[in-house]
């Protein structure tokens, strides 16, 4: 790195510090415990949130759903969303981080042309008012690593946290490109999606899918078919081998223990998709 780039960098981290109101980088940065079925709201505030499920399980109530989280799950609620949180029956650990949209608005991406190619907060919408992950260890490492970085206050951390926002939003981008629709899509297939992206993990059919999207499994396909170029199987796969790969990347799991995680219920039909899939087979990916 030269120096003119160098300066450019530390200029440009100085420049979102010093700008950011009352510097304030996170209003809320804590691990905190709930007791079994304590609740906590209703109530709704400015800031982003966000929560990973570090023990337990919890449910999180809007006002017209409810959305349960498990250990290892990450919820990011949106600004003025009203909500109402409650633990489990045997209680709930949350590593927890809230702070202002401003934060993000700093990072405008740009297209080739030189346009602005998207504004990060309006990720955080009224459409994307509650925003389920699951399974994505990069994400949760980047929420610790801030976390720790605003509690230990070591020389620089400001500068560091900046970046570590940084790529949290490029991450969760990432994961809405991965997991969500365009906003055009049919609101059929909508639903359909968002059932597979909330029960992956479970051994699912397509009836399933297409209950709770209203529609005959026919459709279903023909939906697919027509906005994805795919089936609705082909599409459970492919979003639980893309977990797959994460979890091989990222932890010390047994390829059996990912494939299990990830839905699949038998580990030699797990390797035959991820070998049509990925071209390698999951341990070649582990290592």
């Amino acid at each position: 790195m030269n120096k003119s780039t160098e300066q450019t960098l530390w200029g440009l981290l100085e420049n979102i510090t010093e700008n950011l109101k009352g510097k304030r980088l996170a209003d809320v940065f804590r691990f905190v415990s709930f007791c079994p079925s304590e609740t906590y709201g209703p109530h709704k505030h400015l800031r982003i949130e966000i929560n990973y499920v570090k023990k337990g399980n919890c449910i999180l109530h809007l006002d017209d759903e409810s959305v349960t989280f498990r250990e290892g799950e990450i919820m990011i609620i949106t600004s003025s969303i009203n909500h109402l949180f409650e633990a489990g029956s045997e209680g709930t650990t949350l590593m927890q981080l809230e702070f202002l949209p401003e934060v993000f608005s700093y990072f405008n991406f740009k297209s080739e042309g030189g346009t602005a190619a998207f504004i990060p907060v309006t990720l955080f919408s009224e459409g994307n008012r509650l925003i389920k992950i699951v399974n994505n260890v990069c994400i949760m490492r980047v929420v610790q690593r801030i976390v720790n970085e605003l509690e230990l206050k070591s020389q620089y951390y400001q500068y560091l946290v900046v970046m570590y926002y940084a790529e949290l939003l490029i991450l969760i981008y990432r994961y809405m490109d991965e997991s969500y629709l365009p906003i055009c899509t049919n609101d059929s297939l909508k639903k359909a999606i968002a059932y597979i992206r909330f029960n992956y993990q479970s051994e699912i059919t397509m009836n399933d899918v297409a209950e709770y999207a209203g529609i005959s499994e026919r459709y279903l396909r023909r939906l697919f078919s027509q906005y994805l170029n795919l089936s609705p199987l082909d599409y459970l796969n492919q979003m639980r081998i893309n977990k797959a790969v994460e979890l091989l990347r990222n932890t010390e799991m047994s390829v059996k223990e990912v494939c299990y995680l990830c839905g699949f219920q038998s580990p030699q039909y797990f390797s035959r998709i991820f070998k049509q899939q990925m071209g390698l087979s999951p341990r070649e990916v582990a290592k």
